[in-house]
């Protein structure tokens, strides 16, 4: 008989401290889901819309990393403020909107629209003065401190350089 009223009490403490433990869970992935987010949302507006590439560095590794179209075109910070600067010099006037985001434990995927005028050298190509419309996918990572480390992105380079006017010659064949 005793045992009878100990189960129900047992039962409550352990129902109590599971839920607590999700609780707990739950409050922690929507902290680190707001932390991503914010970093998304510096590393879009600060980072690539307004040209400061130094605020990279409050939200992402040392080591940072980004693929271009599967090739790694940069390997930390440096490298990759680098890689911005040849985009800001390009198109002064770059922006980048989110179309939409996923979230997916710490990765991000996201669909993005990037337009802007080319008024300045992009790499070896003199400017053209036009204006280019492209969408792109990056998928992005971030550590459990919700610190950026990795993007791969993807876009079709033959799309922007045709609206920059470049065309593809055919291929000599013998």
């Amino acid at each position: 008989m005793r045992y009878i009223t100990v189960i129900p009490v047992l039962l409550f403490v352990l129902l109590t401290c599971c839920n607590r433990q999700q609780r707990h869970e739950q409050e922690t992935l929507l902290a680190m889901e707001s932390t991503i987010m914010n970093n998304l949302g510096a590393f879009m507006d600060s980072c690539w819309n307004k040209g400061n590439s130094e605020s990279l560095t409050t939200i992402s590794t040392e080591n940072f990393t980004r693929h271009l179209n599967g090739i790694r075109v940069a390997g930390s910070q440096k490298e990759m403020q680098a890689h911005m600067a040849v985009y800001f010099t390009a198109f002064p006037d770059l922006e980048v909107v989110f179309d939409s985001v996923h979230i997916k434990d710490n990765k991000v995927f996201m669909h993005w629209t990037s337009t802007g005028t080319n008024t300045g050298v992009f790499g070896e190509f003199p400017a053209t003065g036009k204006k280019v419309k492209i969408n792109g996918l990056s998928h992005l990572y971030f550590d459990d401190m919700g610190m950026l480390y990795q993007e791969d992105v993807y876009f079709n380079e033959l799309d922007l350089l045709q609206q920059l006017g470049y065309t593809l010659n055919p291929p000599i064949v013998h």
